[in-house]
Parts: structure tokens; sequence; C-alpha cells
């Protein structure tokens, strides 16, 4: 009985983790480029998403929220939070999105698309982002991966088996890609919808080859849902996204550009 009590256990995921993307904000709607640096808060729509994030969770276990440091993610996280008041809360900046150079606050199709043809079809994941701060998906991979390795090595060793780790669209895809497929190659088949969930099972099978990351990556990983978005009604999930930006453009509509102001608001300007 206790060879099957512990085969039985060892079957049970040490963690698992839900990689939930933030939020709709007023950025996403008007299709315009968010990184580190462009830090909204969540537009009504976004914060009837990230309420459907926490009734999605409220009637589950949750043993620990974490969030980038970025102001819509924080606010999606919340929203799980309501339902677990328990559960620590807890933000890292090394979880901030991937830093799109000159490209942040700029219309999609003023170069971000091509941008994103260049990382997921052709595979230039070294390539950065214009721009003396910008980033490639392999700088980004190395800043955020150690974090990621270090959140699930303390859910596992402190027994927190459900993680809630609310980012961002990018960085899910670099992540999801590294701990899924092992390196940055796949990262197309990993977009994701605004307020987005995806669920990985995570088991103590120590490799410690696996992955391009800094740190080697201990867990096998099994994926159960990919960018669902089952938790939302219809009439909340966002209409708008890079692709339905290609489908139908409107010139003047792309003739804008969000600046950070000196105070740290967001100003939109019509070029």
């Amino acid at each position: 009985m206790e060879d099957v009590a512990a085969e039985k256990q060892q079957q049970q995921p040490a963690v698992t983790l839900y990689l939930i993307r933030h939020g709709e904000t007023e950025v996403n709607r008007r299709n315009c480029v968010q990184g580190r640096r462009i830090d909204p808060p969540l537009n009504e729509r976004g914060r009837r998403q990230a309420e459907c994030v926490g009734e999605r969770f409220r009637r589950q276990r949750m043993d620990w929220i974490v969030t980038s440091a970025a102001k819509r993610a924080i606010e999606t996280g919340k929203a799980v939070g309501k339902h677990h008041p328990d559960a620590p809360f807890d933000s890292f900046s090394e979880l901030n999105e991937l830093e799109f150079g000159d490209f942040e606050g700029t219309h999609v199709t003023a170069g971000y698309n091509d941008l994103v043809v260049r990382w997921d079809d052709e595979l230039c994941t070294d390539l950065p982002a214009p721009g003396k701060s910008g980033e490639s998906p392999a700088m980004c991979v190395l800043r955020a991966m150690p974090r990621l390795h270090a959140i699930a090595k303390q859910a596992a060793a402190e027994q927190r088996r459900e993680v809630c780790v609310v980012v961002h669209s990018r960085l899910i895809q670099i992540l999801l890609s590294e701990i899924l497929d092992g390196s940055l190659v796949a990262m197309r088949k990993y977009k994701q919808k605004k307020a987005a969930v995806n669920a990985v099972d995570l088991y103590a099978d120590v490799d410690t080859s696996f992955g391009s990351g800094a740190a080697p990556w201990p867990f096998r990983c099994v994926a159960r849902e990919i960018n669902s978005t089952t938790h939302m009604p219809d009439d909340v999930v966002s209409r708008v996204s890079s692709a339905t930006s290609l489908q139908r453009r409107n010139r003047q509509d792309e003739r804008i550009r969000f600046e950070v102001c000196a105070d740290g608001s967001l100003e939109l300007r019509h070029l």
C-alpha cells in the first residue's frame, strides 16, 4: 500500500502554474504597443476581464499569486487575490513585458508587426527591438526565466501547489516556448488573447540540460490549457489584436502614439 501511495503521489504535479495575460488597457484598445515603459491601468473592458479571471479561480485552491511590476498585471492579479485573501501576493520586475524600444506606444502597423514576423516566422530571436533600450526574446528570457525558475522551486519546496503568474503576452509566449519546447522557436504557437489563462503542470523530473535560460529548469512540464478564454462571456472578450489591425486597416487610426509624460502618465498624440 505504501508503494501505491508513493506512486500516486509521484504522479501528482509538484506545482501547477497558471500563466495569465493581463486584461485590456486603453493602449490595447487602440492597437498600440505596450512593453516595459508603457504602463497603463486596465480600461473598463479590462476590469471586466479581470473580474472574470478572478471568478475562474474563485472556487479552487490558490497558494500564491505572482505578477509583474506593471499596473495592468497587478490589477488583474488582485482580481484573483480578492477571492484568496490568505494567498501571498508578490510582484517582480523581472517578469515585466519585453522592452519594445522605439516601437513602444506606436500603432502595431508602424513596425511592430514586421518585427513579430522576424521573431516568430524567421526565428530571429536574437534580433532586438529598435532603439537603445530594445530587447530581443533571447535577452528577455535571460532575465525572466531565472525568476520563474525561483518561483517554481520555492512553490514546490513550500508545497504551494497552485500558483497564478499574471504577466504579459510576449513574455508568456517566451516562457511557454522555453518550458514546453526547450527553446524560443515555438513562440508563434502560444499567442495570447487578453486575460487568457494557460495551465501548466510541473513534475519534479530533474533535467538540468533542458531549456536555453540562464538557470537549469528542473521540471517536466505538461500543458493542460493554452490561451483559454472560456471563463469570459463573448461580449467581454477583446475585439482588437495585431491580426485584426492588418485585416481592417484605417490609416487615420494608425497615426497615433502614446508617450510617457514627466509625471509618469500617458498622453495620446495624433501624428
